[in-house]
């Protein structure tokens, strides 16, 4: 999948704007049942409104009659076959043949089934520290050059974000190699991101402006963002209309990428700099002998590589996180189909939708309840003389929030709805498979853990991207989140390798707690709901993002663009929270049934923890890094000061700079 969509999702995070307001026991409340006068009250006739509004709903499965429905059953396996078959990329949603689509179920279906026990006998470790006998051949070389300069300062596993990381190191001196399974290529896919980010890369000497420019596909104005009951359009908020909202941001993933070009383009770089790219090298294991360095183990037919230190940039399926996981399901899970065609209406594909809906909360039956969530972008415009208004061709994904239970539907059944559903989403068409003409089809499914970013195990090895999980738990994808950290991470790193601080304590100073990371995630679960939950009202989470995504936009652009990409700041947040309740105090005694005081706690504390780290970025970093760094003699020191600094500034979200954003 395209990785910018993390920032996408983010705007989700808006949900806090009703204190957790993220339990489906809300109910859209008629206005003479807005006034209450004391909790239990408040609780009663939220569950009469409940009953209520489910039995004026339409029936699970009956909003459009079986005579009208789109037989979409084999359309799946018939539309990738159609497709012409290209060189494959590595990477979530990197492949898009009906084989690997069949893989990626049978991949989703294990991770379904599994049901964590204390009897679980773990696989061979694919991580080993010290003792010879788990890996002789890497033992004796990194023993052979104990004393020695090892091959390379810097092994960076998993190439398609890892070349990001290597390039940035190798302009910082060291010497690094990436080690990559099959050809370090970027898809055909377009990747949507901001201009903003590309000039950060273009500012840490990753890319040159002639860079950005070859590798810019697409450009439109900016994307809309809505949450509507049914498609069609609206005028005023939620409360005035009853159906939902729509705003429109500018410059916010309006950017169509060319991962090939981007890719061949940084690598090019790397290479020039003196960076080792070793190809179609699968990883067989990893040694650590803590007191020389680590090895790679490529298999029985190539050269051991040996270097001081291990990066893991193989992504949320890395075996290293595997191992380290062991024995834990995700706490959630973020579900992505979709495809990109040509065929659409030329006049409407001008901008693109960042985050929307137009169907209620949909009841899969033994399935659960889900809302599916859309995303969409136009491909080939705004660049190399292409008008607005001359490309039929688009980018549409769907996707949906929920947890790894067993009963949770295959990927084939979200194929099934996206091309049922389709057509009410973009009515241009009537029959995918016969109005559009398809290039790719797109799938995934993103794991999210509450564990997160994931402190090393191991000393030498240090987990970046999405393998750490620094990426928002609303995301399907980290390039975005690539873009914010790598020059804190790449920093970090080189003054652990300066210092020689590379035991996993160390390490793990890279990867602190981030308390609006951990806000977000309880984000995602408010976008989830459990099967068997009770009092779900179908119209309770578009009422919800209708209601907060309408009040930040009244806010301003410095408090919307941060949300829609992907970064939580504490004062954004904090204000929309306050307006929101302001606006409707009486949903507070709601929330607190629903949630839960633990539950409740556990947020808050969350949010106090982004207060403290804001006023300790703004008011003490400022003074305390630069007299730290002059004064402390000990490198250590200077090292987690500059750890501390680094999280509170990303942990608050004030690594984001609205300064350069309008006030209005």
């Amino acid at each position: 999948m395209k990785t910018c969509f993390s920032s996408a999702t983010l705007a989700l995070v808006c949900l806090a704007g009703n204190a957790i307001a993220f339990s489906p026991v809300a109910t859209v409340l008629k206005p003479a049942q807005r006034s209450f006068d004391n909790d239990s009250q408040s609780l009663t006739i939220l569950q009469a409104s409940v009953v209520e509004e489910k039995a004026q709903e339409t029936p699970a499965g009956s909003e459009t009659s079986q005579e009208e429905e789109l037989d979409t059953r084999g359309m799946t396996e018939r539309i990738m076959n159609s497709i012409q078959a290209e060189s494959q990329a590595t990477g979530a949603g990197g492949a898009s043949t009906f084989e690997a689509f069949k893989r990626a179920e049978e991949n989703w279906k294990r991770l379904k089934d599994y049901m964590p026990s204390p009897d679980d006998v773990p696989p061979p470790p694919f991580v080993t520290e010290e003792d010879e006998s788990s890996n002789p051949k890497c033992y004796a070389k990194l023993q052979e050059q104990k004393g020695k300069s090892l091959d390379y300062d810097i092994a960076i596993c998993g190439g398609t974000l890892g070349i990001f990381f290597a390039t940035a190191l190798q302009l910082k001196g060291h010497k690094v190699c990436v080690v990559e399974a099959g050809k370090l290529r970027g898809r055909e896919q377009e990747w949507n991101i901001s201009m903003d980010e590309m000039l950060h890369l273009k500012a840490l000497g990753v890319l040159s402006q002639e860079d950005i420019d070859a590798a810019v596909q697409t450009e439109f104005p900016g994307c809309r963002s809505g949450f509507k009951n049914e498609e069609g359009p609206v005028k005023g908020g939620y409360q005035v209309n009853g159906i939902g909202y729509e705003c429109f941001t500018e410059d916010v993933l309006n950017l169509g990428v060319s991962p090939k070009v981007l890719l061949e383009r940084v690598a090019e770089r790397f290479e020039s700099l003196g960076g080792v790219i070793k190809q179609e090298t699968r990883l067989q294991g990893v040694f650590v002998a803590n007191e020389i360095g680590a090895a790679l183990d490529i298999g029985e037919e190539k050269e051991l590589i040996t270097a001081t230190l291990i990066m893991d940039a193989m992504g949320n399926g890395s075996p290293i996180t595997r191992q380290q996981r062991f024995g834990n399901k995700p706490d959630g899970v973020c579900a992505v189909v979709g495809s990109c065609a040509s065929g659409f209406e030329k006049e409407t594909n001008l901008v693109g939708d960042i985050i929307y809906t137009n169907t209620m909360i949909q009841d899969k039956g033994e399935n659960g309840k889900m809302q599916y969530f859309w995303e969409a972008f136009p491909v080939g415009i705004g660049r190399n003389g292409n008008e607005p208004g001359t490309s039929d061709v688009k980018t549409t994904y769907m996707f949906t929030y929920m947890d790894a239970d067993p009963r949770r539907p295959s990927l084939e059944t979200l194929m099934e709805d996206y091309w049922k559903l389709l057509p009410e989403y973009q009515p241009s068409i009537k029959n995918p498979e016969t109005d559009l003409d398809f290039k790719r089809v797109l799938f995934a499914f993103f794991p999210t853990y509450r564990e997160s970013p994931l402190k090393p195990q191991f000393n030498r090895i240090l987990a970046v991207g999405d393998a750490s999980g620094i990426q928002s738990p609303l995301s399907f994808g980290g390039f975005g989140a690539l873009t914010r950290h790598l020059d804190r991470i790449t920093e970090a790193v080189t003054e652990a390798m300066e210092s020689d601080l590379l035991n996993k304590e160390d390490l793990g100073e890279i990867n602190q707690y981030t308390p609006n990371l951990s806000a977000a995630w309880m984000f995602q679960k408010a976008m989830s709901i459990k099967i068997g939950q009770p009092f779900v009202s179908k119209k309770f989470i578009n009422r919800l993002l209708a209601t907060n995504f309408e009040g930040m936009e009244d806010m301003g652009t410095r408090t919307i663009t941060p949300f829609l990409q992907d970064v939580v700041r504490f004062d954004g947040l904090v204000g929309s929270l306050a307006r929101s309740f302001v606006a409707d105090p009486t949903f507070m005694p709601v929330i607190v049934t629903w949630v839960g005081i633990p539950t409740l706690v556990e947020w808050i504390g969350h949010l106090g923890m982004m207060g403290a780290y804001a006023a300790l970025d703004n008011v003490v970093s400022p003074w305390l890094r630069p007299i730290g760094n002059a004064t402390l003699k000990d490198s250590r020191k200077r090292y987690l000061l500059n750890r501390w600094c680094d999280a509170w500034k990303f942990g608050s979200g004030n690594d984001f700079d609205v300064s350069k954003l309008p006030k209005n």
